[in-house]
C-alpha cells in the first residue's frame, strides 16, 4: 500500500494511537505499585486483588478469537473502536460496583480491551507502512508501554491521592469515551465489506517458531519481574517510596529498549533486534545472581536485563506483521494469546521458585529460557 497520499494522515494517525496506547498501558501499569490501594478501596485482601490481575492476564487467551469475529475482514478501525467501547466500559464498571465481583468483571473487561485495542493500532500502521519502515513506525507507539510506567503511574498515583481509588478509573472512562468521538476524525475508514474477504490464516514453522520464541522470552522477563520486590525487600528493606525510585529505573531500562528499536530496528533488522535483545537479557539475567548482594548492581542488571526483553518484544511485533501479511491482525493475536499465556505461567513460577528454592533459581529458569528462545530463532525463524 503506498504511503505518498497519507503521510500526513499517518503522522496524525500515530500520534492520535500513541495516545490512546498511554491511556491504556497506564490502566494496566499503575495497578502493580498502587494494589494495595486499590485492594483496600474494595474491601478485600491483597491475595484477591492478585486474582483480579491473573484474572486480566489469562483473559488474553481469549483475544484471537475476539479479533477473528469482530475485525472478520481485516477491519481495523472497527476492531479498534470496539476495544477502546470495551475499556472505557470496563474501567466504568470497576469503578462503580468497589466489589470484588464487579472488580473482576471490570479487569476482565480491561483484560481483552488493551490487547484488542493495541492490535488493531498496530495493524493500522503496519497496513500502511512499508515493511523497510516498520519497525520505526511501530516503535513509536511503543514507547507508550515505559511512558504509562514512568507518566501515567505517577499521575494515576496522585488522582488516588486526591480522589480516592476509583478516580484514575473514571478518568480512564472520560478519556477514552473521548477518543471515540474523535477517533473518526483521524482515521481512515475500513474497506467497505463487500470488498473486505477473509484470508484462512495457515501457519508455517517459522510462524509457530516465532510464537514459541515469543513465549519463551515473555516467560523468562515475568519470572524475573515478579521477585524484583521481595528480592528487594528482603536483602535491602526499602522504603514504599525507595521501591518508586525503583520502579523508575526500570521503566528507564524499558525506554532504553524501545528506544533502541525505534532507530535501528529497521536498518539493523527485526529478527536480529530479537537475536540482540535475548543476547541482552542473557547476559544480565545471569550476572544478576552474582550482583544481587549490591543494590546498586543488582538493580542496574535487573533494568538491563529487562531492556533487553522490551528490545525483543519491540521487534517480534513487526516482525509478526510480515509473518502473515494478509492476516496481521490475527497472526498479532496469536501472538498476543502467547504472550498471555506465557506470563501467566511465568507470574506463577516465579514467586514459587524464590519462595521454595532461592533467588538463583530463577536466575536459572529466565536465562534457559531465553537460551531456548535465541535458539529457536536462530534455527527456525525466519525475516520475510
Amino acid at each position: 500500500m503506498s504511503t505518498d497520499s497519507r503521510s500526513k494522515p499517518l503522522t496524525a494517525a500515530i500520534v492520535f494511537l500513541s495516545a490512546t496506547r498511554l491511556l491504556v498501558n497506564t490502566s494496566q501499569r499503575f495497578v502493580g505499585p498502587f494494589l494495595p490501594a486499590i485492594a483496600r478501596g474494595i474491601g478485600i485482601s491483597l491475595g484477591q486483588a492478585g486474582l483480579l490481575v491473573s484474572a486480566r492476564w489469562l483473559v488474553g487467551l481469549l483475544v484471537p478469537g475476539v479479533v477473528g469475529v469482530v475485525g472478520r475482514g481485516e477491519r481495523r478501525v472497527r476492531l479498534y473502536m470496539f476495544g477502546l467501547m470495551l475499556f472505557a466500559a470496563g474501567a466504568a464498571v470497576t469503578a462503580a460496583t468497589s466489589a470484588f465481583w464487579g472488580a473482576l468483571a471490570g479487569f476482565v473487561m480491561l483484560g481483552i480491551a488493551k490487547p484488542v485495542h493495541d492490535i488493531a493500532a498496530q495493524a493500522y500502521v503496519a497496513d500502511r507502512t512499508p515493511y523497510a519502515q516498520r519497525a520505526r513506525n511501530m516503535s513509536v507507539m511503543e514507547l507508550s508501554w515505559a511512558g504509562g510506567l514512568l507518566v501515567g503511574a505517577p499521575l494515576a498515583g496522585y488522582l488516588i491521592d486526591i480522589g480516592g481509588w476509583t478516580l484514575p478509573f473514571w478518568l480512564f472512562t472520560a478519556l477514552a469515551t473521548l477518543a471515540l468521538l474523535v477517533a473518526a476524525q483521524i482515521l481512515e475508514p475500513d474497506t467497505d465489506i463487500s470488498t473486505a474477504k477473509p484470508v484462512k490464516l495457515a501457519l508455517d514453522g517459522a510462524a509457530w517458531g516465532l510464537l514459541v520464541v515469543a513465549g519463551l522470552f515473555s516467560l523468562a522477563a515475568e519470572n524475573m519481574t515478579l521477585i524484583i520486590g521481595a528480592w528487594l525487600e528482603d536483602g535491602f528493606a526499602l522504603s514504599l517510596v525507595s521501591l518508586g525510585l525503583v520502579s523508575t529505573v526500570v521503566g528507564l531500562g524499558e525506554l532504553g529498549g524501545e528506544g533502541l528499536v525505534l532507530a535501528l530496528g529497521d536498518r539493523f533488522g527485526k529478527r536480529r533486534m530479537v537475536m540482540v535483545g535475548l543476547l541482552v537479557s542473557i547476559a544480565a539475567f545471569a550476572l544478576f545472581a552474582p550482583m544481587s548482594n549490591n543494590l546498586a548492581l543488582g538493580l542496574l542488571a535487573v533494568a538491563v536485563g529487562l531492556g533487553g526483553f522490551e528490545i525483543s518484544i519491540v521487534a517480534a511485533i513487526p516482525l509478526a506483521t510480515e509473518q502473515r501479511p494478509q492476516a496481521k491482525a490475527r497472526f498479532l493475536a496469536m501472538l498476543v494469546a502467547s504472550f498471555a499465556l506465557s506470563r501467566a505461567i511465568g507470574a506463577a513460577l516465579g514467586p514459587f521458585i524464590f519462595v521454595n528454592f532461592g533467588l538463583g533459581w530463577n536466575v536459572v529458569a529466565a536465562v534457559a529460557a531465553d537460551v531456548l528462545a535465541l535458539l529457536i530463532l536462530l534455527r527456525v525463524v525466519r525475516e520475510h
